[in-house]
């Protein structure tokens, strides 16, 4: 079996296990793990409003795998996608709620500029690591810190409805001009067309890095700068486009949220999640590959739609779905374990 196909079998064993696993964590919890796992997946894809769910909490993670999958291949480690959806969420709330004038505030607009906001961001740490050596790790983290700090600053101050003195920390809802359309209206559950955005990203992602010169100058500079940097491809500026690119991803994805089904930023329903986290472990397990991303992302997302159903037909807490993730990503990180335990089994068959 070749290493191609082996990198397929890898997340589809790792699935595999941790769901057996959860099944013996589930039968020794009392229950039984048959009718756990068929609430868990009647929830997650049982019938349109069903879908609809796992739709929407898949569509930040989409941006954000994407997001982290791009620095990967540039051979950096974005930790700080998570700050990158809250500076983009914050530019789109600034502008979408804020600014009156309708060729500025369009939706299309804002998305534009929430893009640009995770671009610089993200930008700070690509800099960083291009001109002075920083690792993008260390700089990244930081920049998380400082991102959840003027996220309550913004909140509480300048952006907050009602002005400092207003009731809760939250900006006021952002113009219908700049909300994005949502998807199966008839389920009432607040898919918007920033799923199809997503979908798009993903295919012009996949583009770049397969049919252009720029994205084979990335994996380039992410296999080898050195090699590339005697090819004459300036790996600085790759490695400075590629975390910039990587943060307008994540900035989308904070825009998606604001611009989506709520309509404005908020504490009260922690909006911004763990989405940048989260879109770590979707790069892992969709291989690094654009399209892998999109089904690990609507995996993670069934498993936590389908999660909170089986917590309300069962006795099953929804943390138990926490723990087949972290054994997934456990496995994925494992990746030679598999394929050593393959190549064994190659050599016994022959």
């Amino acid at each position: 079996m070749n290493r191609k196909l082996q990198g397929l079998l890898v997340p589809i064993l790792a699935v595999f296990i941790a769901l057996l696993l959860g099944a013996g964590i589930i039968a020794f919890l009392g229950e039984n793990p048959l009718t756990a796992y068929y609430y868990l997946f009647t929830g997650a894809f049982d019938g349109r409003r069903a879908i609809a769910r796992t739709l929407l909490e898949a569509t930040p993670m989409i941006f954000t795998g994407l997001s982290v999958l791009v620095a990967f291949k540039a051979g950096l480690f974005n930790i700080g996608a998570q700050g990158q959806v809250i500076m983009g969420g914050l530019a789109a709330a600034a502008v979408g709620a804020f600014v009156h004038n309708i060729g500025i505030n369009n939706v299309v607009v804002v998305l534009i500029i929430a893009a640009a906001a995770g671009f610089a961001w993200a930008g700070i740490a690509g800099w960083l690591k291009a001109k002075l050596g920083v690792h993008e790790v260390i700089s990244t983290i930081m920049l998380n810190y400082i991102a959840l700090n003027f996220e309550q600053y913004g909140l509480n101050y300048p952006l907050k409805a009602g002005g400092p003195m207003g009731p809760s920390p939250q900006t006021p809802p952002v113009f219908e001009v700049s909300r994005l359309a949502m998807l199966m209206p008839d389920t009432k559950v607040a898919l918007s067309a920033g799923f199809i955005i997503a979908v798009i990203a993903v295919i012009l992602i996949w583009f770049m890095f397969e049919k252009t010169i720029t994205g084979y100058e990335i994996k380039a500079v992410g296999l080898n700068p050195t090699a590339s940097e005697n090819a004459g491809i300036n790996v600085k500026w790759r490695i400075l486009f590629a975390m910039g690119i990587a943060g307008s991803l994540s900035g989308l994805a904070g825009a998606e949220r604001i611009l989506g089904g709520v309509g404005q930023y908020t504490y009260r329903q922690g909006i911004m999640g763990s989405y940048g986290f989260d879109g770590i472990a979707v790069a892992l397990l969709g291989k690094n590959s654009p399209v892998g991303a999109l089904f690990a992302a609507i995996l993670f997302a069934a498993l936590r739609t389908g999660g909170r159903s089986m917590q309300f037909n069962t006795s099953i807490p929804s943390q138990i779905i926490i723990i087949i993730q972290a054994i997934i990503i456990l496995l994925i990180a494992a990746e030679n374990m598999f394929h050593s335990i393959l190549d064994k089994k190659k050599k016994v068959s022959n």
